[in-house]
């Protein structure tokens, strides 16, 4: 089983995803809440700009690594693509710097130069070979790499940002942790291998591009799910509601921090996995799924009930606004949590259309009841309709996976941890005059005597290998 390996990213970017976020966390304090608004609206669409200078091909390569003897072949077919779609889509970027609007007006210059500061980051993503490294399941390695970069990162924000007049450093930071990071995973590399030398060419890149933009567009269709509300804000409602609602999705990302690294490792086990049988692949995808279910309940509970100290632990008394969306937001994160299984198994499997479709069916679904909810509803309506959206890409992810891999209902995986959810739930309703710590504390712990209690087979297997770790 690749769980033990998987860990080890894990680990590794966790703690690179909580030093960004401590990081985020001073600066928002520093800047205040438009200052910091700007940064997450240039944030936001440069996400779009590194997808599109992506197309999907680091997640095809990783899939191709996990199953290809000649490395240095492919990475010589996939670095040349990669520049070349990232040229056009810093292209891009200079092309739309003059026509971005933003309220108050007098923030659109320094929007239009930390987003062209941010671009930077488009080009070095091109060249990393982090996707090498994934592939051939060389974890510790990454793990080691994102913390690198964000230790760069952390420690020049730290250094450099200490009023509102230093916001451009932010991004330059952002720049050089990038690069950091791609020297990093470019020597790593080297060393497993024995160099880099190898033939660089464009030639048959059409062939391998086409599935690649498959899997890129099912990317691209959850980034839409994922910050289409915030830039839509952004346009609509102007940078301060944008740097509330980005407060509120802060304990959002680095919840996902280390379940989306987890899929990240898990998919090249997948697609080993595949080769061997649908029913192996259901195996995996089994166990997998329960995991997933342990982590998503707690965080759905814990982050509804404790929205309002967190907020105010983390950013102060200025970001109270953030707590309501929190409240919904980490239920998308659940449901991120949950059908991870489902759509990483569907690509593994080559079945990366139907991925697509499912992609495509949510996000219409998220940008129609955004641009409808958001004018009346503001944050409120942006968190529901994302909730919303990630609702029907969980049950179709599954559906398309009972018909075309194998039966696997969610149900059996989620019933021990949503019957533990509710004590967990009930310690901390009832549990308010406690300092808020404290009843975080007593409701986690109440959560897995719960899950014991019931006899969750994940948690007994993992206690098991304890007692006999412990035992020798």
């Amino acid at each position: 089983m690749p769980f033990r390996n998987i860990a080890r990213l894990a680990t590794g970017d966790f703690l690179a995803k909580s030093l960004t976020f401590l990081a985020f966390i001073y600066v928002a304090r520093k800047l205040g809440v438009e200052l910091f608004g700007v940064l997450e609206f240039a944030g936001s669409l440069l996400t779009w700009l590194l997808l599109a200078g992506d197309a999907g091909l680091e997640m095809w390569a990783t899939r191709e690594a996990a199953r290809s003897k000649d490395l240095r072949g492919l990475i010589g077919r996939v670095v040349p693509l990669r520049l070349r779609l990232a040229l056009a889509s810093f292209t891009v970027l200079l092309g739309i710097l003059p026509l971005l609007r933003v309220e108050p007006d007098s923030l659109r210059p320094l929007l239009q130069v930390v987003l062209l500061l941010f671009g930077l980051s488009i080009l070095l993503q091109a060249v990393t070979l982090k996707w090498a490294l994934l592939g051939q399941e060389k974890m510790g390695r990454v793990g080691t790499g994102l913390v690198a970069g964000q230790i760069v990162f952390a420690a020049g924000v730290f250094a450099l940002v200490r009023t509102q007049q230093d916001a451009l450093w932010v991004p330059v930071i952002r720049v050089l942790s990038d690069a950091a990071m791609a020297a990093y995973f470019a020597q790593a590399v080297g060393r497993e291998h024995g160099g880099l030398r190898t033939a660089f060419t464009l030639r048959g890149s059409s062939a391998f591009l086409r599935p690649a933009l498959t899997l890129g567009a099912s990317q691209a269709l959850a980034l839409l799910n994922y910050n289409f509300d915030a830039v839509l804000l952004g346009f609509l409602r102007g940078v301060r509601d944008v740097g509330l609602y980005n407060a509120a999705y802060r304990p959002v990302t680095v919840a996902l921090a280390v379940p989306l690294t987890y899929f990240q490792g898990l998919f090249p086990a997948l697609s080993r996995t595949w080769s061997e049988g649908p029913q192996a692949l259901r195996a995996l995808a089994e166990r997998s799924l329960r995991l997933c279910a342990i982590a998503a309940v707690p965080l759905g509970v814990g982050g509804m009930l404790l929205a309002e100290p967190v907020i105010a632990l983390l950013f102060g008394a200025a970001y109270a606004e953030a707590a309501l969306p929190l409240k919904l937001l980490i239920w998308s994160a659940a449901l991120v949590i949950l059908r991870g299984s489902y759509r990483h198994s569907l690509n593994a499997a080559g079945l990366q259309s139907l991925d697509l479709r499912c992609a495509l069916v949510s996000c219409g679904l998220n940008v129609g009841l955004n641009i409808a909810l958001i004018p009346r509803y503001g944050m409120l309506g942006a968190a529901s309709a994302t909730v919303l959206a990630d609702v029907v890409w969980l049950v179709m992810a599954a559906t398309y996976f009972n018909r075309r891999i194998a039966p696997l209902s969610p149900l059996p995986a989620l019933v021990r941890p949503l019957l533990a959810g509710t004590a967990m739930a009930a310690v901390l309703w009832f549990g308010d005059p406690l300092p808020w710590v404290l009843r975080g504390g007593a409701a986690t712990a109440a959560y897995f005597a719960m899950l014991l209690a019931l006899g969750e087979p994940e948690l007994r297997r993992a206690l098991g290998r304890w007692r006999a770790g412990a035992s020798h």
